[in-house]
């Protein structure tokens, strides 16, 4: 639409190397948005996500080591392009994508459906989403003491951005 803003597209890049040999094994790519150029009030308002505080985290791993409890840890893949974005923005069609009608390119823009990496409060709605989920749908209580602490049944959940350590 006339008047909005349009954020530019960052490539990420890394080469995944093996540890003994250090050959590189592996090269990725993630299409991030420039969080930089985002203005306050406008494409976003707090940033601020809650994680387990360390005291939580260590409290949990000591009840899991005393207990003799099973306890496994998640790494979420893609984490925050699960959750639907916050707000309507828009971002550049990135380097490396062509339009058929080259004259016509800069006319096209991206309309973000998704939360995507970059975003000065990606890491919140990501949050928030999450959190939605384990207490609305799956059925977790979350705790008073850690709001990243989540019980259900004999079930203990700790989360910290994007990875979890269920006990």
């Amino acid at each position: 639409p006339a008047g909005s803003t349009v954020l530019p597209a960052v490539w990420q890049m890394k080469r995944k190397r093996d540890i003994k040999t250090r050959e590189v094994k592996k090269y990725k790519a993630r299409l991030n948005i420039d969080g930089s150029k985002m203005q306050y009030g406008k494409h976003y308002e707090q940033t601020y996500a809650p994680v387990a505080s360390w005291p939580s985290i260590q409290m949990l791993l000591t009840l899991v080591a005393v207990h003799d409890w099973h306890s496994t840890q998640i790494d979420y893949i893609l984490a925050f392009p699960q959750a639907p974005v916050e707000k309507e923005l828009y971002m550049k069609v990135p380097a490396g994508f062509v339009i058929d009608d080259e004259e016509k390119s800069k006319d096209y823009v991206l309309k973000l459906h998704r939360n995507v990496y970059g975003q000065k409060q990606a890491g919140r709605v990501w949050n928030k989403f999450l959190v939605d989920k384990l207490v609305n749908k799956v059925g977790f209580v979350q705790s008073e003491a850690d709001e990243c602490i989540f019980y259900k049944g004999n079930v203990t959940y700790a989360l910290y951005t994007d990875d979890s350590i269920l006990a």
